[in-house]
């Protein structure tokens, strides 16, 4: 038997287009066909076979738009399932959540019992159709267990990421590296053994960079003049920019700009005579 409940819409972005459940061997097996569908199933019991891989209770597999899948049940133990069809312009989003084996496709998980219970509320249910909203948050809600019961490899990790995302976030103003440190309530030498672990790179030669990366972009693409560009990237005075800027390019902002702007113009003039 299988239950399915549809959304009646679609969000902007992200929707759970479906969400169901299924335990007779007749109704979970698929394939093998070409699904052009990002679908997430969940094993709760027994098990079954996916690109022939053995996917037990406690596991579930994935498969994105574009696939060619096969799955069937075991004819001793034939498995039940939750899944979800997801509608997104990136799954990679939600994949980064799974403890995805790429080669498989097949992840673990260790909250059966609350899948269990929401195998038991789409089987009462009776309905076949939800708002859009409610269906999104029963699956962010599994999600979430995902994020929860995800093993971080560290705490150092979480801190070097907050420390990344606050640098691109706040660049424009070059924060200190002690106000960052006070940002994440950690010391600075803590900071800096973390943060140079996890990127390779201390947290204030990651700021230059960046830095550096978005003021090339700007001089590239922009019609911002130099100072303009100084103050974007954090520098109130544009000599103190100028002198950034040349020494790690070995070249003025001016003539970096000039440069790129005639390597441009010879590759479209190119272009131009070519066709």
């Amino acid at each position: 038997m299988t239950y399915e409940i549809y959304s009646i819409d679609r969000l902007p972005g992200i929707s759970v287009l479906s969400m169901g459940c299924a335990y007779e061997p007749e109704s979970t097996r698929s394939g093998p066909i070409l699904r052009n569908a990002f679908v997430i199933h969940y094993c709760i019991s027994g098990h079954g076979y996916y690109l022939g891989n053995k996917v037990s209770a406690g596991q579930g597999f994935i498969f994105l738009p574009g696939t060619t899948v096969n799955y069937y049940p075991s004819q001793s133990d034939p498995w039940k399932y939750l899944w979800f069809i997801i509608d997104t312009p990136d799954p990679e989003f939600f994949l980064k959540y799974y403890e995805l084996d790429r080669s498989t496709g097949i992840f673990t998980y260790d909250f059966t019992d609350v899948l269990e219970e929401q195998y038991r509320n789409i089987c009462r249910s009776r309905v076949f159709s939800v708002d859009p909203v409610e269906s999104l948050l029963v699956y962010l809600n599994i999600l979430n267990r995902h994020s929860a019961s995800k093993a971080v490899s560290s705490k150092a990790a979480v801190y070097a990421k907050s420390a990344k995302d606050f640098i691109e976030t706040n660049y424009h103003r070059r924060p200190t590296i002690s106000e960052l440190a006070k940002h994440l309530n950690i010391s600075q030498s803590y900071l800096y053994r973390v943060f140079s672990e996890e990127y390779g790179v201390s947290p204030k030669e990651y700021l230059n960079s960046f830095c550096m990366d978005q003021a090339k972009k700007l001089l590239r693409t922009g019609d911002l003049n130099v100072s303009q560009i100084a103050a974007s990237v954090g520098y109130s005075d544009v000599l103190a920019f100028s002198a950034f800027f040349s020494k790690r390019k070995g070249c003025s902002p001016t003539a970096y700009r000039e440069r790129t702007k005639k390597a441009a113009d010879s590759e479209n003039e190119l272009s131009r005579k070519s066709k």
